[in-house]
């Protein structure tokens, strides 16, 4: 199963809510948490647009030289204490 950016996870969440409103949810309860989602969605976008062309690659795309990561992830470094 390929990963999907967070972007296109939250896309998903609105097309559920589009799709099969819950019942307890009146007009106005799913109108505000469709623009809720819909703005975490264009914040999202941007975010994941500006580590792109920082990284200089696409998600999940690989390189040679790492410039960083998307994930926060840093390589193991040993601790070395001073005497």
């Amino acid at each position: 199963m390929r990963k999907l950016p967070p972007s296109q996870k939250m896309r998903k969440e609105i097309e559920e809510i589009l799709k099969g409103v819950p019942e307890d949810l009146d007009n106005h309860d799913i109108l505000e948490e469709i623009i809720r989602k819909g703005a975490a969605i264009v914040l999202q976008e941007m975010l994941e647009q500006e580590v792109t062309e920082f990284l200089g690659r696409e998600h999940y795309q690989r390189g040679g030289l790492r410039k960083g990561y998307r994930n926060g992830y840093e390589p193991y470094r040993i601790k070395t204490t001073e005497r």
